[in-house]
């Protein structure tokens, strides 16, 4: 995910999203503390950027963020922490509703979708998969 500082400087990061479908509102979940909320709330514009399931093309995502409900966090935070530690979903002790209490999520509205062929790649970082694109430009997101 890639967000916008105040001096529309570019910020991103490795992100965790569940959806399939790269045409859909994705969401994410975060801590509400954290520098990328801070950026998105000033500019809701964003940047994602992840492969196709057969790793011969990435999408680039360019969205429009608003935050989830707190009924919605809730209930999704549940899901998500859940497929990280499943080992707690029948512990006695379990209460999502109080957990992290400075949860949210931040959902991402697809603007628009463009595709980049692995052939037009100079260089893939394995360990998050970052790409550098053989022509190098820079982008208005207006």
């Amino acid at each position: 995910m890639v967000t916008f500082g105040k001096n529309n400087e570019p910020h991103s990061r490795p992100m965790t999203n569940y959806n399939d479908n790269p045409y859909a509102t994705m969401w994410f979940p975060t801590y509400t503390n954290t520098r990328k909320v801070t950026d998105l709330k000033k500019n809701p514009k964003t940047l994602i950027l992840f492969p196709d399931k057969e790793k011969r093309h990435f999408y680039e995502i360019e969205g429009h963020v608003s935050f989830a409900s707190e009924e919605v966090v809730d209930e999704k935070w549940v899901w998500w922490y859940l497929y990280w530690h499943p080992e707690q979903e029948n512990m006695f002790w379990f209460d999502p509703s109080t957990m992290h209490v400075d949860k949210t999520i931040i959902d991402v509205h697809p603007v628009s979708v463009k595709t980049i062929s692995m052939k037009d790649v100079d260089y893939i970082h394995e360990t998050y998969e970052t790409i550098i694109p053989k022509e190098m430009g820079t982008q208005s997101i207006d």
